[in-house]
């Protein structure tokens, strides 16, 4: 029962992932918007605008970082702790351990076998600080709402790290008894990432007065994004995107398919384990089994979800079907 809910999930996913908006096509429908003026015949229109990132009271996280301009910055904190590994098979389940470093350590006794493997808290909180305002030239928005660029990996050094009870890396405020390079259990280690003020970036909105606004598609999708680059860079970016996300969406459903499948004979295996000669050989030819069947019904997902939200393809389809039918009645005639 649960494998004929994934399968059913996969085969929703496959459809739905066909229907999803390409963000670069809503993009290339924008009126580009001169960042040095307001131009009132785009009043209400969907606009993209391009120029400097700025805003005038940046942000900063005070407790390590020195003054500085960013938009967005984030704070993430990890600790050198022990991880737990679970493994099942059809001998059992088994688990290993070993310190890696992490931003949730589990206390001792949620592990399976807690003896020897105490963690300590994590006593420093991650955190994300952005700013209230933004502008790109005389246009304005809420950088709170508006989807930034993504932050990158911010560059510490003595010039821009207060000074205090730690060492400083390249990537890392470093704080424990080992090294980065080296830690020990309890090691704490603080890096950053960061949207910077003073970078050329592309909005997409709409044109409210001076301020740019959420850009609703056809009630199907919503464009509010501010990208690295020029416009078409931007676009370029959500183009990419778009591709990962569909790609990433098939092949992860493409998988479920696979998983649901594999549970739906799941008896059958399991009856193949009492065979001596043959259980090996014959669960691995029913996971191939499996296998080509779940690629063959995700590709004929694919297609028929990717005709179905597509009027052009489908009327072409149609047409093609029509023309078929038409020219198999003529030679049936002749025939006849």
């Amino acid at each position: 029962m649960f494998g004929a809910l994934i399968v059913v999930g996969a085969f929703v996913l496959l459809w739905r992932n066909e229907g999803r908006v390409n963000l670069a096509d809503v993009a290339q429908k924008s009126q580009p918007a001169n960042a040095t003026a307001v131009d009132p015949a785009l009043q209400g229109e969907f606009v993209s605008v391009t120029g400097r990132l700025e805003t005038a009271v940046p942000v900063n996280d005070d407790r390590y970082l020195r003054p500085d301009d960013f938009v967005q910055i984030n704070r993430w904190v990890e600790i050198y702790a022990w991880i737990e590994d679970e493994e099942s098979d059809e001998d059992g389940t088994s688990y290993t351990y070993e310190m890696a470093w992490t931003n949730d350590p589990r206390p001792a006794g949620e592990f399976y076998d807690p003896k020897g493997h105490i963690n300590l808290p994590l006593t420093i909180d991650e955190a994300a600080f952005t700013a209230e305002s933004a502008n790109i030239g005389v246009y304005r928005f809420n950088p709170q709402q508006i989807q930034l660029p993504r932050p990158e990996p911010l560059a510490l050094s003595i010039q821009n790290v207060q000074e205090g009870p730690y060492r400083i890396g390249e990537a890392y405020i470093f704080a424990g008894k080992g090294t980065l390079d080296a830690p020990v259990l309890g090691d704490v280690r603080v890096s950053f990432t960061a949207v910077p003020v003073g970078i050329t970036v592309t909005a997409f909105g709409v044109q409210s007065e001076t301020e740019i606004t959420r850009y609703n598609y056809r009630d199907k999708a919503e464009l509010y994004r501010v990208l690295a680059g020029d416009r078409e860079q931007a676009i370029a970016r959500l183009n990419t995107e778009y591709k990962n996300l569909l790609w990433g969406f098939r092949v992860f459903g493409s998988g479920l398919m696979w998983l649901g499948l594999g549970l739906l004979v799941s008896p059958l295996t399991a009856l193949l384990r009492f065979i001596p000669v043959l259980g090996n050989l014959g669960r691995k030819a029913v996971a191939a089994v499996t296998f080509f069947l779940a690629l063959l019904l995700s590709f004929i997902t694919v297609v028929v979800s990717a005709l179905a939200h597509s009027i052009w393809a489908l009327l072409v389809l149609l047409l093609l079907l029509g023309g078929g039918f038409y020219f198999w009645q003529q030679r049936q005639a002749v025939q006849n």
